[in-house]
């Protein structure tokens, strides 16, 4: 077994877990037909959903346009569909006088029965959005015509050329055009194409698998009666580590609470694999303590790649591999579990989910995460030889010159620890201080992750 002293720097357990999801990802990608060519090719993993559900999903191949956008010749003004020719020498003193042979609205098609189209010395009113009439090839702004009620014509007060005020079939999308590169995650951006194209169902990557298992006696599930059981508490992780592995665009399923015993975890292990996990979460019981014994089931069921890392809070971190799937081993206390699931499993599950993926808007801005520029409000120590990640809470402060706008910010650290609940409420995010710093003074500026 892997010894918990041989404590790993925290960049090699990142190096090791970035190869871990490299080769994870491959794999799933290559399962679910992604690099194929258009939406139908591949099979594999992929799953159809319905476009109204396929924000945040990764399409599995490219996506064409099934008709032009817009699908006939619209009005971009309202005002009078018109023969451009007719408008030439109009002006102020001298207004083009045409009849207005009726009026079309967004959403009605003209009929050749109706208004038997536009002629030289006609027009037809129109609103924004509405179809061209046939024979017209230009639109008159409402702006610049003033039309008689009562004997149905309009003076035109400005002339305009063939194709203004027009926005052609297809000048927007053409039918057969990609929209959407296979690979992408889908933004609001893509799905309002999509749903403009006519686009019902996608088919997507499916969401891998995240089992979620919470370990020790102590644990009770929300909703039980603590009162029944003395020296029981409520389990959090497993709330907050499922809807952070689904924040990172996988399908988490919980299977509870496993007791401090070796079979028992190893069962739990099992079954979530058996369930078709891509990804095992666990939290609790990787100390060094008596009653730790998530280490040695990982050992008997796999390997252990790393027990320990140089890090504040977050320690005794643990990462394995069973039949080739990545087991993550978390603190138990609550914030550490969160600041390890952070830095250490986030980055995966993006990976494997397609979170990263090419063109992906938010992607990037999740993996930086949201950062902000403070100054401590008070002195931080942090301990000498782990890179420590400090709680903090922020308040504002009034800015001492215009260049310091963006540094209004005053970082205060929480001293409640790692295991108090309210920590993991309160904080709004941690500030790094890198090892071998064992003081962050008063004033001085850090940069805070918000969690």
């Amino acid at each position: 077994m892997k010894q918990f002293l041989e404590i790993t720097e925290e960049g090699e357990v990142k190096r090791l877990i970035g190869d871990l999801s490299a080769e994870l990802a491959k794999k799933i990608t290559a399962g679910a037909g992604v690099g194929g060519g258009n939406v139908g090719a591949g099979g594999g993993k992929g799953e159809k959903v319905r476009t109204e559900e396929a924000l945040g999903r990764t399409v599995v191949g490219d996506i064409f346009s099934p008709l032009d956008i817009p699908p006939f010749d619209r009005a971009t003004m309202d005002g009078y569909a018109v023969l451009a020719a007719d408008t030439f020498y109009a002006d102020e003193s001298k207004p083009a006088t045409l009849v207005v042979r009726g009026y079309l609205k967004a959403g009605e098609f003209p009929s050749a029965s109706q208004y038997g189209g536009v002629e030289e010395g006609s027009c037809v009113g129109i609103a924004t959005g509405a179809p061209i009439p046939r024979g017209a090839n230009a639109v008159v702004k409402v702006e610049n015509a003033f039309e008689f009620e009562k004997s149905k014509k309009v003076r035109i007060y400005k002339p305009v050329a063939p194709a203004e005020n027009i926005m052609p079939a297809g000048s927007d999308i053409k039918r057969g055009e990609k929209v959407v590169k296979k690979g992408r995650l889908l933004t609001p951006r893509e799905t309002g194409v999509l749903a403009a194209c006519g686009v019902r169902e996608v088919l997507v990557r499916k969401k891998p698998r995240v089992a979620v298992i919470s370990t020790g006696n102590e644990l009770v599930a929300p909703g039980e009666a603590l009162s029944l059981a003395p020296g029981k508490i409520y389990d959090v992780n497993a709330q907050t580590l499922c809807d952070s592995a689904r924040e990172n665009g996988c399908a988490p399923f919980s299977l509870g609470i496993a007791r401090d015993e070796e079979g028992e975890i190893s069962a739990k292990i099992r079954e979530s694999l058996a369930k078709g996990a891509e990804v095992v979460i666990l939290s609790g019981g990787t100390s060094a303590g008596v009653g730790d014994v998530l280490p040695a089931v990982i050992e008997g069921l796999g390997e252990i790649l790393v027990h320990g890392v140089d890090i504040k809070p977050g320690k005794p971190f643990v990462l394995g591999v069973i039949q080739g799937k990545p087991v993550f081993g978390l603190p138990g206390n609550p914030t550490s579990a969160l600041i390890t699931f952070h830095l250490f499993v986030a980055p995966l599950l993006r990976a494997i989910s397609g979170e990263g993926s090419e063109g992906r808007g938010g992607s990037e801005g999740r993996e930086r995460r949201k950062r902000v520029k403070a100054k401590a409000g008070v002195r931080i120590f942090s301990e000498p030889g782990r890179n420590e990640y400090v709680l903090v809470n922020l308040a504002r402060a009034e800015s001492e010159s215009e260049e310091e706008q963006e540094e209004h910010f005053l970082a205060y650290p929480f001293l409640s620890g790692s295991g108090a609940i309210s920590t993991l409420a309160k904080a709004d995010g941690f500030v790094f201080v890198e090892k071998g710093k064992e003081i962050v003074e008063e004033g001085e500026r850090v940069e805070v992750v918000f969690i």
